[in-house]
């Protein structure tokens, strides 16, 4: 399962940077492990050069080629942590039969990253005993399309959901609303709205949904009265008035020499999640320090920058501003970017493993995020907050999140990335 890991790190950081590219001044804000989520479930039945596509830019490849000790597990059965699992997806007669019975079905390029996301998706799901975090995908196609019972199992087996059938054709607004209120609910009633009037028509066939909502509580919360408005430097010209936060407490912080760039962990209640923070240098003549950070994440960077050879527990004083984010990202046109082409082409789509019908392509994928930090911890759909840092020579360390920082969000049991993004304008 590491390497679905780490495929997904992967996947994370080519979608941020590509983001990055059209307005390096924007706040962004993305929930990747819903998005392949969202993928692994329609690469399920995708063929040929659509499957291709998919694999290589979300980095399932890799998955498939690092076999090995975990194709091991997966001939074996369940490990006895993962019998533990609440799932009930499967029928009675089932569930004796070993957990790679369904991927001999598959293609071999499918094979070992469905059965590694099930069992990654069970994992972040016992988080739920701590905080609140929902990761729904769903697929919802034109009931004219018939779907083969095969790839429904499949799609129940390894990524826990269903695939809704609507009238499209006949029923357009009524479909839209349908898709928006699930997601609604999902979200806790922070995404409204998913799908405009004009997203959806009689056109459309199928239609991927993935909805993410996250409420947690610091584990060391700020105090409201210590919050106070304070400057935000845009760049090295403008700035404007925040709400900014402080505490003074023990936290891990590192410092990345080769980047003159500060990273720290706040943990979620119970530790289980923790938010890692990166403050690159305030904005001068001379410093392009967010972009040089940017260019250099990696997952290999990341693991490096948040070991224990880099970071290590001080005292700190942090300061770091409250901020709401909302976004809405059009996933058609920047995966085309990426090199997802054929899926959204009704001439060139291959799904021929999800429909006997020839014509079924993917119309829209939407993901939209929303992101709330207050004192009291982060409530997000798809989404989280930051913190930062500055060496001294004081008791504490200070770390003043004035200046523009990317942040992340990590289950440091799998180290899985659930939400990662850019703050330049609280």
């Amino acid at each position: 399962m590491d390497s679905l890991v780490t495929a997904n790190t992967k996947f994370c950081l080519d979608l941020f940077k590509e983001l990055s590219k059209d307005d390096k001044g924007a706040n962004i804000f993305i929930c990747p492990l819903s998005i392949s989520a969202a993928f692994g479930m329609i690469s399920l039945g995708a063929k040929s050069s659509t499957a291709g596509q998919i694999n290589q830019v979300l980095h399932f490849n890799e998955v498939s080629q690092n076999k090995g000790t975990e194709c091991e597990v997966s001939s074996k059965g369940a490990s006895q942590e993962d019998k533990g699992d609440h799932y009930n997806l499967v029928d009675q007669k089932e569930k004796s039969e070993p957990p790679n019975s369904q991927v001999r079905s598959l293609d071999d390029g499918n094979r070992d990253f469905n059965f590694y996301f099930g069992k990654l998706l069970q994992k972040v799901d016992r988080i739920k005993s701590d905080c609140t975090l929902s990761m729904a995908n769903r697929l919802y196609g034109e009931q004219e399309f018939p779907i083969f019972a095969e790839y429904s199992d499949n799609v129940m087996e390894f990524y826990h959901t269903t695939i809704e059938s609507v009238d499209f054709q006949k029923d357009t607004e009524k479909s839209r609303q349908q898709i928006n209120f699930w997601v609604e609910c999902q979200s806790q009633g922070k995404i409204k709205e998913l799908f405009g009037r004009d997203s959806i028509s009689d056109s459309t066939v199928l239609v991927l949904v993935n909805a993410v909502y996250f409420k947690a509580k610091w584990e060391k919360s700020f105090d409201h009265e210590k919050t106070e408005d304070s400057v935000f430097w845009l760049n090295k010209d403008e700035q404007k008035n925040v709400k900014m936060m402080r505490q003074q407490n023990t936290f891990r912080i590192g410092y990345i020499e080769e980047l003159n760039t500060q990273i720290l962990e706040m943990n979620y209640t119970k530790g289980k999640l923790s938010m890692f923070v990166l403050l690159p240098p305030l904005p001068a003549e001379d410093s392009i320090g967010l972009e040089e950070l940017e260019r250099n994440m990696t997952h290999e960077k990341i693991t490096e920058w948040t070991s224990p050879s880099i970071m290590c527990e001080e005292k700190v004083d942090v300061s770091f501003p409250q901020f709401t984010m909302e976004s809405n990202l059009d996933l058609n046109f920047i995966l085309q970017k990426m090199g997802i082409v054929d899926i959204f082409d009704d001439a060139k789509a291959d799904l021929s493993g999800i429909s006997p019908n020839p014509n079924l392509y993917l119309s829209k994928a939407i993901h939209k995020t929303f992101v709330e930090v207050s004192e009291d911890g982060t409530e997000a759909a798809a989404a989280t907050g930051a913190v930062v840092s500055t060496k001294s020579a004081s008791p504490y360390v200070p770390f003043d999140a004035n200046h523009p920082f990317l942040f992340f969000i990590k289950d440091n049991k799998t180290n899985t990335i659930l939400f990662y993004g850019k703050v330049c304008s609280p």
